[in-house]
């Protein structure tokens, strides 16, 4: 705890009582001389312990210790100087403290304390000096030109006692400086001591101070003096007091010099005097060596051996001490001598008899950290400054009444000074702002002067923007040392600012923050690629960004006039990897972990192909935390008007120069990688977070001025020219305004995403297919390793083995970085957010309303109309939520908590309006999204799946939509939309699967079945597909058994050539994968039938349906149960998905949930696959092996047996009508015509075979020219003559 002044002046009492009686011998003889012994004893060397001087220097430790006032006072006649000899009745005498008495004493190596009765000499001097100050400077002047000093001393002049005017003679008193002490022994006190000596210590001959003025001078006196203690304090000059913290020393004779100047209030020159001389020591790298209490405790080092060669670190203040003489009177270095400090810049030779100095590469550090070190102390005292003040003003409370006004403006002219002098610092002038005729830095009080000189009555900044300011390219910025150090405040920073701003121009300010910027740049740079995620260097570029002065950030517009902020001199191929790379604001945004991009982190950290759970929340939190650095730099750069323009043109130059990333085949070497994509869409996020949609201007993509280029994208149901005839149209009608931020930043936003998390997501997803197709061939080389490893080919296999697995390793490594970049949860959840704002934007669009708080459907999906804005949207604006709500669903089940109501609502819409979209898979991917929530394929969405049929779209309408899609999907334009067909039919008859357990949605099936002949249409393409799937699952189904029957039999195969044999075993594999799809594909349609016929039985038993529809149900009978059903059995079925029970099964079902008269005579129709005796012996195989119920074994047996009385009356009307008129037969099938129509080509068909033509393809089956059911025409006099003709047949063979 700090002691009060009380307690330090009793504390000192005693102590000077203690040695009063110890160093009475010592004491020196009567200390007045001539004038030439005067002189010599100023200038003689300060280690002569003998020499007893009249006018000298004194110890700053002394001054703060004994609290004194000076008490000298001088006569200086021609000739000669006498001293007067200090009496308590005599009016020459000035006191220290008026509470300090005793005895002086003598020390050998320390100046002497006053003797007693110092009280009233004090008070009396302080009342002789406030009366005569003008007249006292007036006799200062001409002391100073009297006086023939040496030209080292001469700014150290002589300190005497100021006396009354009435006892002055002329021109022989020197200035007054109250805190200037003179040396004096005690005996050369005691023997002056006048007998009155023990009267009051204020008291005058002939006067006497009454009690008030008394009292006033104690407080002039307790102020000054405690000003005094501030002041060292602030600066940190060397005391020996108990209380003091302070670390240097600075010369007498400068000493002297700001202690005049504080004496006569001129603060500005005390601290200029002060800080350059402890700047100057700083800059000369002289270190305070260790030492024990009996050593030279001042001894300065000059040598550089203290530095270490490598990595130097910054020399700390505490180390630090400034002067060339010590307790001892030591030095170093001579007092007259000159020496050059260590400029790496600016060319200063020393003296030749200047002590050498190092000019190695150390020397070089050690000097850029002796400017370090020089800053630190100006920004010590900058905030030690504020310490004081608030100490003294808030805490110190009893004192206030001393300083309370005076403090305030000298701490304001403390932190003014110590700004302008960092500012030489920073700007690498201080050296040559002390040599202002251009010789090198002089030691002593002469450099101090000059120094005061220039910062008084003038701006410090003012007067060195005159000044070349010295380069400092080979080390970095002293400011930003000291906040990586975190030293520098936050005030400082900010007044460090305001104060180099107002050179001319700003010169000051772009010099020294200029160098700050480059430093971050190239330290950022560095910290790209490390172990671990190095941030420092952003978040001080936070905090220069963040500064205020006057009300605005000037480092926004110096970051955005920075010569690399938006480079723009390379080609346009190379210009997205030069913005990602060498723009000023590029390293900052480049923080990843991605194996490309930081391998060092990958190596490190994934060694062992391993990440634990732990290890990635944290790095996701680092991450998170660096991306909100960012924002908040973004944030400021973009709300500062200045910056503003600027910064959206380097964000519209970053998506504009990787419009690219998106192309599945791109160049990435000519591009920005995904981590830095990831972190610049992350701080756009941000940016967005809290933009209401209500006001960004919907058309902004088409504006002439617009920051996104759609121009070239496909568009959602324009064409190219479509859109360019609206484009033009819209800009005649339309009154452009200048957009607002918020529009600019929303859709910056959304094309950032589109570049930035969409292509990570696809190079995700590629990465994961090269590491599982690698992993297969490796598999199927181990798996085949006893063929080849005693061939030619073993080498060869090895080698490609071993590459295989050293490129799954470093895969795995790459996928282990991806998994912590991309798949991030909180990047994830902020996707899903924005693209939720994105949803709610088409969704107005669609309807054409300007966008109002939540959207809410006014219109049935069916009776949708997409207004031209809609239309004029790019393709990917939907696409790209389908594909990221995908990869959520797979890879990070959390985030599907953040699909709200808005996206919802949006995929339905589309999903119940597929007419809005030009392109079919489009709608087909959204399919595909309402499928991966489904929970039997992730357990994970319940929760969502519910939200989805519960909606009010999915009841009315997701049925229906969902039945037309089916059918429209057949044709897409595409090359391969036949295997594309299948794909999206599945899943759309998985949804079917789970709509139907649902009691209202199996209504609207049955509702839809009796609407039209929309389900006619469905029905006929799922049982094409049904048809055709289980067609291709059993053939590959016996192409696998007889390649494992041939495997199995070991003759056979080892009659096969290897090649042969690797031929057989590669179709194998290939065949294997085929059956597996295709069965996959088919179980859903087969389940479709199967749950289907439970509820709904007139669509499936129309004439254009019942005929194909019992075929098919007989030919997959005869396969399962026919005599080569041995032929589909084959080894480990489970692996394929083969469940040959099941499917038998669900074929006896669905012949039972059709079996009426209608089906029956279908069943008969089959001439190819229907056999009674057949169909029996497949009842009795589904009896015996348990696959159906006794009694539903039986009602199959009665079905049958309907078929097959039906079968035997077919073959004899078949035989009946092979002699009808040609003209009475159908063209295509050759059949008897029941119901003939007329085609719009004139040809007659029947009616069934028509329509079943028609629900395949629309077009006529002779000239393939548009055909609908509509435009068929009754043939009804065909018709009655066909009927007329069958009457006659009968009757004329029943009459025969």
């Amino acid at each position: 705890m700090e002691l009060t002044p009380e307690e330090i002046r009793a504390r000192r009492l005693r102590k000077l009582g203690a040695k009063t009686t110890k160093n009475v011998a010592n004491s020196n003889a009567p200390s007045t001389e001539d004038g030439n012994s005067t002189s010599q004893a100023t200038t003689s060397n300060s280690g002569s312990s003998s020499t007893t001087t009249t006018t000298t220097s004194v110890e700053l430790e002394k001054v703060a210790d004994s609290q004194q006032m000076p008490t000298t006072v001088a006569s200086i006649g021609p000739g000669k100087a006498d001293a007067v000899p200090m009496e308590s009745s005599n009016s020459d005498t000035v006191g220290s403290s008026s509470s300090l008495t005793g005895s002086n004493t003598a020390d050998p190596k320390t100046d002497l304390i006053l003797p007693d009765k110092i009280e009233a000499s004090l008070m009396l001097g302080l009342e002789v000096a406030e009366q005569s100050q003008q007249q006292q400077q007036q006799k200062a002047r001409s002391v100073l030109v009297a006086s023939s000093v040496s030209a080292s001393t001469a700014s150290a002049a002589l300190r005497k006692k100021p006396i009354p005017s009435a006892v002055v003679a002329p021109s022989t008193t020197a200035p007054v400086n109250t805190w200037a002490v003179k040396k004096r022994s005690s005996s050369d006190h005691c023997a002056t001591k006048p007998d009155g000596a023990d009267h009051h210590p204020n008291s005058t001959e002939g006067n006497t101070l009454d009690p008030k003025t008394h009292c006033e001078q104690d407080s002039r006196v307790s102020a000054q003096d405690e000003l005094l203690q501030i002041m060292l304090r602030i600066m940190k000059i060397n005391s020996k007091a108990r209380y003091s913290n302070s670390r240097f020393t600075i010369e007498a004779n400068v000493l002297e010099n700001a202690l005049e100047m504080l004496d006569r209030q001129r603060y500005d020159e005390f601290c200029a005097e002060v800080i350059v001389e402890v700047v100057k020591g700083i800059y000369y790298g002289k270190l305070i060596e260790s030492h024990g209490e009996d050593s030279d405790a001042g001894r300065l080092s000059d040598s550089w051996s203290t530095i270490p060669s490598k990595k130097v670190k910054p020399i700390m203040l505490d180390e630090v001490v400034i002067g060339r003489s010590g307790r001892s009177g030591s030095s170093g270095m001579a007092a007259g001598s000159t020496a050059t400090p260590m400029d790496i810049d600016i060319e200063m030779q020393p003296e030749e008899d200047a002590p050498g100095y190092c000019s190695s590469k150390p020397s070089m550090k050690a000097f850029a950290n002796n400017r370090v070190a020089a800053l630190e102390y100006l920004i010590g005292c900058y905030l030690r400054s504020n310490e004081e003040l608030y100490s003294y003003t808030k805490v110190k409370k009893s004192k206030k009444m001393y300083l309370a006004e005076t403090l305030p403006s000298v701490v304001s002219v403390i932190r003014q000074q110590t700004l302008k002098y960092a500012i030489l610092v920073l700007k690498n002038t201080f050296q040559s702002f002390c040599q202002p005729d251009g010789g090198s830095v002089e030691s002593g009080g002469s450099s101090g002067g000059a120094i005061n000189s220039s910062s008084t009555g003038g701006s410090t900044s003012s007067s060195t923007s005159k000044t070349t300011t010295g380069s400092t390219a080979l080390e970095k910025s002293p400011l930003l040392t000291l906040m990586y150090e975190n030293k520098v405040s936050a005030d400082f920073m900010s007044n460090l600012m305001a104060e180099s701003r107002k050179s001319d121009g700003e010169e000051d300010f772009r010099i020294i923050f200029n160098a700050v910027l480059d430093d971050l740049f190239i330290d950022m740079q560095n910290a790209i690629c490390n172990e671990n995620i190095v941030a420092d260097p952003l978040n001080r570029l936070k905090e220069l960004i963040e500064t205020r002065v006057d009300n605005t950030h000037p480092i926004c517009l110096l970051i955005v006039e920075h010569r690399i902020f938006l480079t723009a001199f390379t080609p346009d191929k190379y210009f997205a990897r030069e913005i990602s790379k060498v723009s000023f604001l590029a390293p900052f945004l480049s923080l990843s972990v991605m194996l490309d991009e930081n391998p060092k982190f990958a190596s490190h950290h994934f060694s062992d192909n391993v990440c634990d759970r732990t290890l990635a929340s944290s790095f996701h939190a680092i991450l998170s935390n660096t991306r909100k650095v960012l924002h908040s730099i973004f944030l400021v750069l973009l709300s500062n008007q200045y910056s503003r323009y600027e910064m959206l043109n380097y964000i519209a130059a970053i998506l504009k120069s990787n419009a690219k990333r998106i192309q599945y085949n791109a160049d990435d070497r000519f591009l920005a990688k995904d981590g830095f994509m990831l972190n610049f869409m992350s701080v756009l996020q941000l940016l967005s977070v809290k933009i209401n949609l209500s006001r960004i201007d919907p058309l902004y993509p088409h504006h002439p001025e617009s920051l996104v280029e759609i121009e070239d994208e496909t568009k959602l149901k324009f064409s190219s020219q479509e859109y360019a005839d609206w484009l033009g149209t819209l800009k005649d009608v339309k009154d452009w305004e200048q957009h607002k931020f918020v529009t600019h930043c929303w859709f910056l936003t959304l094309h950032a995403h589109h570049l930035g998390i969409i292509p990570a997501i696809q190079r995700y997803n590629k990465l994961l297919r090269a590491t599982k197709e690698l992993q297969r061939m490796v598999d199927e080389l181990n798996a085949t390793k006893t063929q080849w490893e005693n061939t030619p080919l073993a080498r060869r296999n090895k080698q490609i083995r071993d590459r295989c697995v050293s490129q799954m390793n470093k895969l795995s490594k790459a996928k282990l970085s991806c998994d912590i970049a991309i798949i991030d949860p909180n990047v994830l959840s902020a996707c899903m957010q924005f693209y939720s704002t994105v949803c709610e934007y088409m969704l107005y669009q669609i309807e054409n309303r300007p966008i109002d708080g939540p959207f809410t459907n006014q219109q049935h999906p069916s009776t949708l109309v997409a207004s031209e804005n809609f239309c004029a949207l790019p393709e990917w604006y939907i696409e790209d939520i389908a594909d990221f709500i995908l990869f959520c669903m797979q890879h990070s089940s959390s985030v599907i908590d953040y699909v709200d109501n808005s996206i919802i609502t949006w995929i339905l819409t589309l999903v119940c309006a597929p007419h809005l979209i030009k392109n079919p898979y489009i709608t087909a991917k959204l399919i595909e999204v309402l499928f991966v929530t489904s929970p039997t394929i992730q357990t994970t969405s319940q929760r969502l799946y519910l939200q989805i049929i519960n909606h009010e779209l999915a009841q009315t309408a997701l049925v229906s939509a969902l039945m037309k899609f089916y059918t429209d999907i057949e044709t897409t334009g595409q090359s391969t939309e036949f295997y594309d067909k299948f794909t999206i039919r599945y899943h759309i008859s998985h949804l079917f699967k789970g709509l139907w357990e649902s009691a209202l949605h199996r209504q609207a099936f049955v509702n839809e079945s009796k609407s039209g002949k929309q389900f006619v249409k469905f029905v006929n393409f799922f049982l094409n597909d049904t048809t055709y799937l289980l067609d291709e699952c059993l053939e590959y189904l016996k192409r696998i058994h007889e390649t494992q029957v041939l495997m199995m039999d070991d003759s056979g195969w080892n009659a096969l050539t290897q090649e042969a044999q690797q031929s057989r075993q590669r179709q194998l594999v290939q065949d294997e994968r085929q059956c597996r799809s295709y069965l996959t594909l088919a179980r859903e349609t087969v389940d479709m039938f199967h749950y289907m016929t439970i509820d709904i039985k007139e669509p499936f038993l129309r004439p254009e349906l019942i005929d194909r529809l019992s075929s098919m149900l007989n030919y997959n009978m005869h396969q399962l149960c026919g005599p080569k059903c041995n032929d589909l059995r084959v080894r480990h079925p489970h692996k394929y998905g083969w469940e040959p029970r099941r499917l038998l099964g669900q074929l006896v079902d669905i012949y039972l949930h059709l079996s009426c008269d209608e089906f029956a005579n279908a069943l008969a129709a089959d001439e190819r696959s229907f056999e009674k005796q057949f169909f029996e012996d497949a009842a009795n195989r589904v009896e015996r092996i348990g696959i159906r119920s006794h009694r539903d074994v039986d009602e199959f047996r009665k079905l049958i047996h309907k078929a097959a009385e039906i079968y035997v009356k077919n073959q004899e009307n078949a035989d009946e009508f092979a002699e009808a008129p040609d003209d009475f037969k159908d063209p295509l099938m050759d059949t008897l015509m029941t119901d003939p129509v007329i085609l719009p080509s004139g040809t007659i068909m029947d009616r069934a075979i028509i329509t079943r033509h028609l629900l395949n393809s629309s077009t006529d089956p002779f000239n393939r020219q548009p055909l609908t059911e509509d435009m068929l025409k009754p043939a009804t006099e065909l018709k009655e003559r066909i009927q007329q003709w069958i009457k006659e047949y009968r009757a004329q063979k029943k009459s025969s």
